[in-house]
């Protein structure tokens, strides 16, 4: 475990393991302020903060406790009770892939991630963990991507919670081959997956109620 040194407010110099530090966003969703003004907080050191050897920035949680006290601000936040929402990607074009890996890096502190190749692999992972939602994007002939629709039909209601799956897909008139009533928790989108789509999704997913303070 990655142990830091930082000064506290006697100049006094103390050790801290990251197991007790979160990162700026999480901070800033405690305590309800932007992460600019966390920023700010500390570099005043009313926040106590340290970088890990990758250049992630953690922020002590008992520093954060201290500065809720100072403002008489209740704690309205379990970081064991509340989770990040969760997307799975399933993708199996590698330049797709690459991109995705790429881009949900900038997201990692907001949305937990999960990306496997194949639908098979993706069913599999979700004995560890369903997630929120399923984004998938295939290169697989039409037949293929019609049976997968309907698997995901049929599969999606024997799930404990729900599960919202977005389908991407280049034959726009793919709703109409399955033949069948579309479950409202499936959609399927002829846009592409790429940096630009992502960010402005993850906004979406962000803006939602649930994953607010």
């Amino acid at each position: 475990m990655f142990t830091a040194k930082h000064h506290d407010t006697a100049g006094k110099s103390t050790k801290k393991p990251d197991a007790y530090a979160i990162s700026t966003t999480r901070a800033a969703q405690i305590l309800g302020l932007s992460i600019t003004l966390i920023k700010n907080l500390v570099d005043q050191q009313e926040l106590l903060a340290w970088k890990t050897p990758g250049g992630h920035r953690r922020i002590d949680m008992e520093s954060i406790r201290t500065y809720q006290k100072k403002l008489q601000k209740p704690i309205h936040f379990s970081l064991k009770a509340r989770s990040l929402p969760s997307i799975s990607f399933m993708v199996d074009d590698a330049s797709v892939l690459r991109s995705v890996k790429n881009s949900i890096k900038k997201w990692q502190d907001l949305i937990d991630f999960n990306i496997e190749k194949t639908i098979s692999e993706t069913y599999l992972s979700f004995s560890n963990k369903i997630p929120d939602i399923l984004i998938i994007k295939s290169n697989m002939p039409v037949a293929q991507q019609i049976d997968t629709i309907l698997e995901l039909q049929n599969f999606i209601v024997t799930l404990p919670k729900p599960l919202s799956v977005v389908f991407m897909t280049d034959m726009e008139d793919l709703p109409l081959k399955t033949q069948q009533p579309l479950n409202p928790a499936i959609q399927i989108s002829s846009d592409d997956l790429n940096h630009d789509w992502l960010k402005a999704f993850i906004a979406g997913v962000m803006v939602n109620p649930q994953w607010r303070c």
